[in-house]
């Protein structure tokens, strides 16, 4: 028995053999890079460069800004007066964008004499007849230009002053398109001056809240914030953070040379900020209330 497991022992053991494993070589051959690879590889930083798809960008001309909806640069047109509640006595056509004279010198036609085509003087009023494609006259009309920086949106506006008939006013606004404008999107007059730095977030948003307004006070609030009362807060705690920022940073880098900060000026002017942005944030409900007003049952 005993020779008979002595036999076995072997096999009971027996353990199948491990694979070899496949050594690397030191030096194995670079497989060929991609343009990105290639770029990342050789910037020693890990700014990834421009999107190989996009043409090159020239660096003489700026992009000219996104004006969003899927409008162009272009040069815009809308009846910036209300329509469908009833006729009224004027009623408003305004173009704005690199073009808009051009474009209203083939609409309107003033009183006096003068050689074509038309040149405007800013912030004049004029009179004369505007026509359509087939040189007919549509209405009677003043046109106010108002050149670019001086206009709100920072671009050449000219604004048609027509009889306020919504029928006198789409003709109008007909002749324009034709003319070669397009027709503004939605608050695309208030979004151009944003993006032209005629007005920040703030009042942009306030002028929305003028035009729906529905109470003195709400029409108030609205008004000051056009003007920049928020906005006015806003840099001037801006404007003093950096000035603290400025001293403290000041202090650590020249240490010998300046007097030491006091902490307790340093906490008031701190806490005085505080103060200042909470009564903002409760202005903020307060406009609200303005803004929705009250249900009373």
């Amino acid at each position: 028995m005993a020779r008979a497991v002595s036999r076995l022992l072997p096999f009971l053991l027996w353990r199948p053999p491990r694979p070899l494993l496949r050594r690397r070589p030191l030096n194995p051959s670079p497989k060929p890079l991609t343009t990105r690879a290639k770029a990342l590889a050789s910037c020693s930083s890990l700014v990834l460069p421009g999107d190989e798809r996009s043409p090159p960008s020239s660096p003489s001309r700026r992009a000219p800004p996104s004006y969003g909806g899927g409008g162009s640069p272009g040069t815009i047109a809308a009846i910036v007066t209300s329509l469908g509640g009833g006729p009224a006595a004027v009623g408003i056509v305004r173009l704005s964008g690199t073009d808009a004279v051009a474009v209203v010198g083939r609409v309107f036609r003033p009183a006096r004499r003068e050689p074509a085509p038309w040149r405007p003087r800013s912030h004049f009023v004029e009179y004369g007849v505007a026509l359509d494609g087939d040189e007919s006259v549509i209405d009677e009309v003043l046109v106010v230009p108002m050149l670019a920086p001086r206009s709100y949106t920072r671009e050449d506006v000219v604004e048609l002053q027509c009889h306020g008939n919504d029928l006198c006013l789409r003709r109008v606004l007909r002749a324009c398109l034709e003319a070669g404008a397009r027709l503004a999107d939605p608050g695309e007059f208030t979004l151009r001056a944003f993006l032209n730095g005629r007005l920040d977030l703030a009042q942009a948003e306030n002028v929305s809240r003028l035009i729906s307004a529905k109470s003195v006070a709400a029409a108030d609030s609205a008004l000051a914030g056009i003007q920049g009362g928020f906005s006015t807060l806003v840099k001037s705690l801006r404007s003093r953070c950096i000035e603290l920022i400025t001293e403290i940073e000041a202090r650590l880098d020249f240490e010998d040379e300046m007097p030491p900060l006091d902490p307790m000026m340093l906490l008031s002017k701190i806490n005085s900020m505080m103060q200042e942005v909470q009564d903002a944030l409760d202005t903020a409900k307060y406009d609200k209330l303005l803004l929705s007003g009250l249900q009373v049952l």
